[in-house]
């Protein structure tokens, strides 16, 4: 039996578009051994471009399949990884997998027309929170199933010490960093900069669908998306994180990555009351209304942070590491194989 595949990632984003759940999982599946190909979206200067060591991009899928795929496949099986229900027809009709995982790790609702089907095809359902386990178990009971949340990246632990970035500005700093979205609550975030006129809210992260604008509070600074690993010299000046999220179906089935990455600097961090952000507690704090945000938010910016408490934020992070999830993704492909006769 193989304990290692070529994994093929079907065409849905750019390795290079934050650094999501889909690059870190592969990344990690690469580091164990699994050759990884990665359809981008947009156009390479070659043919392969190894972005992580065993993780390669690609865009001409049909040289790939003529040139690469067809000899790969006579000496490991091939495993489909997708986390789109709608790359089901192009995983089977370009790559034709021996097996396909799918990984639900979002509820965007004009995608659930496109589940059916894709759950039909799949071997094996992997998911990252446990309200879309809930779901996926009562739909499909008899289809093989795992949760696998988001983790933490091993390069926001142990951080040295880096001057303030030169477009953070002085005084406290209460920021959000993440993809700067309809699914925010912009009203509590408006309310938040009204009340704590004295205090810098920040946001970094790329700009999806329309939002508001803040350009009548000076406080307030939309600084956009940076390289991934320029964030952690932002996240030591931070003062509190935030997760100023709306209750919608798409966060409410949520495990933000950005939560693992404050942890793992060690920042405090307030979320309004997501399911699996209350999971996290003591580690993240909660607030369940406006009011009890901007109360725990106040708290949170008087009270000198605790050496104790970062280390405690600090430890949980290391105990729900990219590392770990990459096993658990390494688990599951073995037991598809296994399953599958491979």
């Amino acid at each position: 039996m193989y304990t290692v595949a070529i994994i093929i990632y079907p065409k849905t984003m750019n390795w290079t578009y934050m650094r999501q759940r889909p690059q870190q999982l592969l990344t990690q599946l690469g580091a164990i051994g699994h050759q990884v190909f990665f359809e981008n979206l947009a156009p390479l200067d070659r043919e392969l471009v190894e972005a992580e060591p065993n993780v390669f991009l690609f865009t001409d899928h049909h040289a790939f399949v003529r040139q690469k795929l067809r000899h790969l496949r006579k000496s490991q099986p091939v495993i489909g990884w997708t986390t789109w229900a709608r790359q089901r027809t192009r995983l089977a009709s370009l790559y034709s997998p021996d097996a396909v995982i799918y990984d639900c790790c979002d509820e965007f609702p004009q995608w659930a027309k496109y589940e059916p089907k894709m759950v039909d095809a799949a071997d094996h359902l992997v998911c990252t929170a446990e309200n879309i386990r809930m779901r996926l178990s009562l739909a499909y009971p008899d289809k093989p199933l795992t949760l696998i949340p988001n983790g933490a990246d091993e390069g926001f632990f142990n951080v040295p010490a880096a001057g303030r970035p030169h477009d953070l500005p002085s005084g406290k700093i209460v920021a959000y960093i993440g993809a700067w979205a309809y699914w925010l609550d912009h009203e509590l975030m408006a309310k938040a900069a009204v009340a704590y006129p004295d205090v810098q809210f920040v946001s970094i992260g790329a700009s999806y669908g329309d939002i508001p604008d803040y350009k009548r509070l000076s406080n307030v600074h939309i600084l956009g998306e940076k390289p991934h690993q320029e964030l952690k010299k932002y996240l030591q000046h931070i003062d509190v994180a935030i997760i100023p999220f709306q209750y919608h179906p798409i966060t409410l089935a949520t495990n933000p990555v950005k939560a693992y990455e404050y942890l793992a600097a060690g920042v405090p961090v307030l979320s309004t009351a997501l399911p699996e952000c209350i999971r996290m507690e003591p580690y993240v704090t909660t607030a369940t209304t406006h009011a009890d945000f901007m109360e725990k938010l106040g708290g949170m910016l008087s009270r000198p942070d605790d050496r104790v408490l970062r280390e405690e934020r600090v430890a949980f992070a290391r105990v729900n590491r990219w590392l770990d999830r990459g096993e658990a993704a390494h688990n599951v492909i073995t037991e598809v194989l296994k399953q599958k006769g491979l």
